[in-house]
C-alpha cells in the first residue's frame, strides 16, 4: 500500500462523521501502521497495538479456513468492537460504549461499507 492511499485513507477518517458514543475509531494498515481519529485516553498504545494485532490475525485465520469475512463485530461486557476489511488489508475499527451501542448504528453501517468502497 502506498503512502498516498494511506494518506487518503486516513484524511477520510479524519473527516467521518463522529459517531456518539464511539470510545476509538481506527485503521491498521496491511504494513501494521495505526491512525486514528483521536487521542483516547481509555487506550494504551500497547493495547489499542495488541487489540489491532488480534484483529487481523481473526481475519487471516477465517479466511485461511474459507471463510474470508469482510466485517466483523464482538460485543464485549462494556464496549461493541464494529470491523471492516478492505482488499488491500486495510481495516477499520470503531469502539462504542455498549449501552450507546445502537445510538449511530445506521452511522456505524455506513462508515463501513463507505470504508470498504472508498477509491484511493
Amino acid at each position: 500500500m502506498s503512502e498516498q492511499t494511506k494518506q487518503q485513507i486516513t484524511a477520510w477518517l479524519n473527516q467521518a462523521p463522529k459517531i456518539q458514543g464511539a470510545l476509538m475509531c481506527g485503521v491498521r494498515f496491511a504494513d501494521e501502521t495505526l491512525a486514528s481519529d483521536s487521542d483516547s485516553q481509555d487506550f494504551s498504545v500497547g493495547a489499542i497495538e495488541q487489540a489491532w494485532r488480534s484483529i487481523a490475525d481473526t481475519f487471516r485465520v477465517l479466511a485461511a479456513q474459507q471463510l474470508p469475512p469482510t466485517r466483523l463485530t464482538w460485543t464485549h461486557e462494556r464496549a461493541v468492537l464494529h470491523c471492516a476489511r478492505r482488499a488491500d488489508g486495510a481495516i477499520l475499527g470503531v469502539v462504542i460504549m455498549k449501552q450507546q451501542a445502537d445510538a449511530d448504528a445506521e452511522l456505524v453501517k455506513r462508515l463501513l461499507e463507505e470504508f470498504q468502497s472508498l477509491q484511493v
